[in-house]
């Protein structure tokens, strides 16, 4: 049978024409995305002692309870720290419930509820070029949000000092010193890294599936009370950053008060191990109700040993690790530091006895 033109014509337009839809992902909330990322996003201070600011660093509240993951080194060493929260809440009493040194990630934890989160996400649905969001606190300017795209996922190695072993997700969002800890969320704000590093156009987070069980290594440590530290836009220009710490102390309450004590020797005429045992030795030691730890970081109290060179002068200083206020100092001329350290030994303890040990009426 012969099919006409117009037969074919009218066959085409007797049927409905129809059109599949194809998906497209949907622009992004930029405005939700990182409203949801300011409230889950912290601002951290690190200090070195006596209200001494060395370091500000951003973190994420991943937990309603108040666990935030951030980069190791921003806090690594600190001796007293403090989250500041985007709605204005401040906590003094930070605890290290674990970190990953290869990947440069910790879990602090604040004694807080009910707090906004981030939610974790993953990376590996994310594909080259996908938009990026990074929420930070670059150079001191808090809750700064920038945005970009997923550059690369590339192994550590290919990045210049960042270790090896693991991945990182490189992105083209700016950072800037203080960004470390910030978050890189995805188009539906989930977070897929923490900022770890970056420099010029390159930047890069760990994968947050990498750490998310960070906070649940088992380990509590608490660390340096932060009351003294302030963000640098409210420092005094003409007032000493540690003088609001240092005016109030009193030398013989933080003897009294103190429980953790590190010692740290210059010399190895006179190693730790050597004034450890003279201590233990000496009759009341046990009485102070003072530990000797390994770790500065747990540390109420300092002693640092020492001998200088050509002499046979064995020396202490004894000072709070928070303000840095010397609460003793003592030295013993002796051949050697076995001989030595019983003296000093002697002299620390009668420093401590006289600020913890009832007194004997005269």
């Amino acid at each position: 049978m012969k099919i006409t033109a117009r037969a074919a014509a009218f066959a085409i337009c007797s049927f409905p024409l129809i059109v599949v839809a194809q998906d497209t992902p949907s622009a992004p909330d930029t405005k939700v995305i990182f409203e949801r990322a300011k409230a889950a996003t912290v601002l951290i201070l690190a200090g070195e002692g006596a209200g001494r600011l060395n370091s500000i660093a951003t973190g994420i509240i991943v937990s309603k309870d108040g666990v935030i993951l951030t980069a190791l080194h921003a806090i690594k060493g600190a001796a007293e720290v403090q989250v500041r929260m985007a709605n204005g809440d401040v906590f003094d009493h930070v605890e290290l419930l674990g970190s990953d040194e290869r990947r440069d990630v910790a879990a602090l934890k604040i004694s807080a509820g009910s707090l906004p989160i981030l939610i974790p996400g993953s990376s590996t649905n994310l594909a080259q070029g996908d938009p990026v969001y990074a929420v930070s606190n670059a150079d001191g300017l808090t809750w700064s949000a920038t945005e970009g795209i997923l550059s690369a996922i590339r192994p550590a190695e290919e990045v210049p000092g960042a270790g090896s072993g693991f991945r990182l997700l490189q992105f083209s969002a700016p950072v800037a010193p203080g960004s470390s800890g910030g978050a890189l969320v995805d188009r539906s704000g989930s977070l897929i890294g923490i900022i770890t590093r970056g420099k010029g156009p390159a930047a890069f987070a760990v994968p947050i599936e990498n750490v998310v069980g960070l906070p649940d290594s088992g380990h509590r440590l608490a660390l340096g009370s932060g009351a003294s530290l302030q963000p640098p836009a409210k420092l005094a220009t003409d007032v000493p950053q540690s003088s609001a710490a240092i005016a109030d102390s009193n030398p013989k309450q933080i003897l009294k008060n103190a429980k953790t004590i590190y010692i740290h020797s210059k010399t190895s005429f006179l190693t730790v191990d050597t004034l450890q045992r003279a201590l233990a030795l000496q009759k009341d030691w046990t009485a102070l109700g003072l530990t000797i730890v390994a770790d500065q970081r747990v540390a109420d109290l300092l002693i640092e040993i020492d001998r200088p060179l050509f002499t046979y002068v064995h020396t202490f200083v004894l000072s709070d690790k928070r303000t840095s206020i010397i609460l003793g100092t003592g030295k013993v001329t002796a051949f050697d530091g076995t001989i030595a350290s019983d003296g000093l030994a002697k002299d620390i303890l009668k420093i401590f006895s006289t600020a913890r040990l009832p007194q004997s009426p005269k």
